[in-house]
């Protein structure tokens, strides 16, 4: 076999889920000759080598990673505009799934939907209505029919009907959405409201992206390296909002008639406004939200591989809402290409914007007037923070480096394992405390660790770092996205973990879920059970508690009293519940106060 290449190192990344660990020399060489016609932009050799990968995967005999291929290689064709291809592919998939599950299952959901989404786009509305209905007939009955993705489901429904004109039936399935119960979760003490329909999170931002001339949010940056610029943007979240959900508009929504601004707004999560500051007027404005919001806390979020500005943008807002997060959520984006085959571009693009970063984070400290400033970096950000951290403190003398931040939190490094080792027992101490999430089913990272021929930071069992100062939480257990990768953010679990360092600073025994065992027969690794603390009902009896301290439970049985619909009363009973278990742990001695400390 050829020595291995970027282009294979792309294609291991997009297509990690469905070959896990390639069967084969061949199969290997198969997803590089088409990862490297893909990039080259030949259309034809891409399908025809995903075609021979389909071909040596099924005879392998393993219909999961068939399942999961298919229905990568029916993305790409959508991609790329063949349609009739991508029919083949997803119609394969949804023969084998329902075979292997049965034609109900909720795995089913997500070819259904795109078989929809390539109906519509193909104008075979009939065809899309029918496939949305199975849809929603699977969700009601695994979620009940008040469940916010049959609303979800119903809402695209009724774009259909309306794109084919058949407006009866469209004011028919309105009809249906007007009869679901609104969330019964959004109450005041809430640190984002919803307003008609959807909630507005601000987050403030530096990128040393350059700005691309498109005034549209979503494109304003783009992929080019550039000087570094400051602004705020504006996220919008959708009532419908499910925690650990990033609620992503789907491609075929280009093609119906109803893309108003107020119906997208009420369903996806939205880069909505996006506003450029000179450095002095944003540390004013940013001065002046700190100072307005309940908590003077701040974090900044640094993304990762394939993300794109908007990608980011809206990532953080999914977090700062879902986390109930009281201060001013910030983003830092570098210039990643937002695309699977661009690997090695993001490796040098991340590798110079530690620096820039390093000006960002000396503006924050010094201007901001911010009480404490948390760090969070997921995959490939993590080398930004890591070379961004290095250079703000050798600016300063020993003695001023200690204390400077609060929590930072390294999400699944894509960075090697020596190279992490030793740049984290030189930062520790500028941190109250040191977070590694890590995780040995992380298929993003089992790529990265193939090319670059050493364990990655982000990756547990048997390497997993241990470093006395850092709490390394082996994340394993916790299931997310098709790769294992963005579980830090689409695992409820997940999320309440972040939620109680963020807002009390607890070491792992303090925590839910946590167990731990001895690595080298010295240092503690703590192992997460997300089972254990998983649900909008985990989270939101923290959120009570947060807000309420020990008068947090008389609010809920106030809250179920005034409820009339029984399904919400029965949401409320089990925050009541969770929230028992919660508050003994809460109130043992160890902890910060409700509220959080400032340092």
């Amino acid at each position: 076999m050829r020595s291995t290449t970027p282009a294979l190192l792309a294609a291991l990344i997009a297509l990690a889920p469905c070959l896990a660990w390639p069967q084969s020399a061949a199969l290997v060489q198969t997803f590089e000759d088409f990862e490297s016609a893909k990039a080259a932009h030949k259309t034809a050799d891409a399908l025809k080598y995903a075609q021979d990968a389909v071909r040596q995967t099924a005879a392998s005999g393993d219909n999961a990673e068939l399942i999961e291929l298919l229905r990568n290689v029916g993305d790409y064709a959508q991609q790329v505009g063949e349609d009739a291809q991508a029919a083949v592919f997803y119609s394969r998939a949804l023969e084998l799934q329902s075979a292997q599950l049965g034609p109900d299952h909720p795995d089913l959901v997500p070819v259904l939907t795109a078989m929809a989404d390539l109906a519509v786009k193909d104008r075979r509305y009939s065809d899309a209505a029918a496939l949305l209905l199975r849809t929603a007939a699977i969700e009601r009955a695994a979620f009940g029919d008040h469940h916010e993705n049959v609303l979800a489901t119903l809402s695209k429904l009724h774009d259909v009907y309306l794109a084919d004109g058949k407006t009866q039936a469209a004011a028919d399935v309105a009809a249906q959405m007007r009869t679901q119960p609104a969330p019964s979760r959004a109450l005041p003490n809430r640190r984002y409201v919803l307003k008609q329909g959807f909630a507005t999170v601000r987050v403030y931002y530096g990128t040393n992206r350059a700005p691309s001339g498109d005034p549209k949010p979503a494109q304003f940056y783009g992929k080019a390296r550039g000087e570094l610029q400051y602004g705020y943007l504006d996220v919008t979240i959708p009532q419908i909002h499910q925690e650990a959900q990033l609620e992503t508009q789907p491609r075929w929504l280009e093609y119906t008639l109803s893309t108003d601004p107020a119906s997208m707004r009420a369903h996806y999560v939205l880069l909505d406004k996006v506003v450029p500051l000179p450095q002095a007027e944003f540390v004013r404005s940013l001065r002046q939200q700190i100072n307005d919001t309940r908590s003077k806390d701040v974090f900044i979020f640094v993304h990762g591989f394939n993300n794109s500005f908007e990608d980011a943008a809206r990532r953080v807002a999914q977090l700062a809402y879902d986390l109930d997060f009281d201060g001013t959520p910030m983003l830092y984006s570098w210039p990643s290409q937002a695309s699977a085959t661009a690997y090695a571009v993001d490796e040098a693009a991340v590798g110079i914007s530690g620096r820039r970063m390093a000006d960002f984070l000396e503006t924050v400290v010094a201007q901001s007037g911010a009480q404490r400033i948390h760090l969070i970096a997921h995959s490939m950000g993590n080398r930004a923070l890591i070379e961004a951290l290095q250079t703000y403190l050798a600016r300063r003398a020993p003695e001023k480096r200690q204390h400077i931040f609060g929590q930072v939190v390294l999400t699944a490094p894509d960075v090697d394992r020596d190279y992490f080792t030793d740049a984290i027992q030189e930062l520790r101490g500028a941190a109250d405390r040191v977070t590694l999430y890590a995780s040995d089913n992380d298929y993003a990272l089992r790529s990265s660790q193939f090319i670059h021929g050493a364990p990655r930071a982000g990756t547990a069992g048997d390497v997993i770092v241990t470093l006395a100062g850092l709490d390394s939480i082996d994340m394993s257990a916790v299931p997310a996205d098709a790769l294992g990768h963005s579980y830090f953010a689409a695992n409820s679990g997940a999320i309440f973990d972040m939620f109680r360092l963020l807002w009390r600073g607890e070491p792992p025994p303090q925590r839910c879920g946590m167990s731990n065992h001895k690595s080298n027969g010295t240092l503690v690794v703590w192992s997460f059970n997300s089972d254990a603390c998983k649900g909008d009902d985990m989270l939101e009896a923290g959120v009570m508690l947060k807000r309420f301290g020990d008068l947090a439970r008389d609010q809920v049985i106030a809250n179920i009293k005034t409820l009339t619909d029984p399904s919400q009363q029965a949401e409320w009973k089990l925050v009541l519940a969770k929230l028992d278990r919660l508050m003994p742990t809460i109130n043992q001695p160890g902890g910060a106060p409700p509220g959080g400390a400032a340092k």
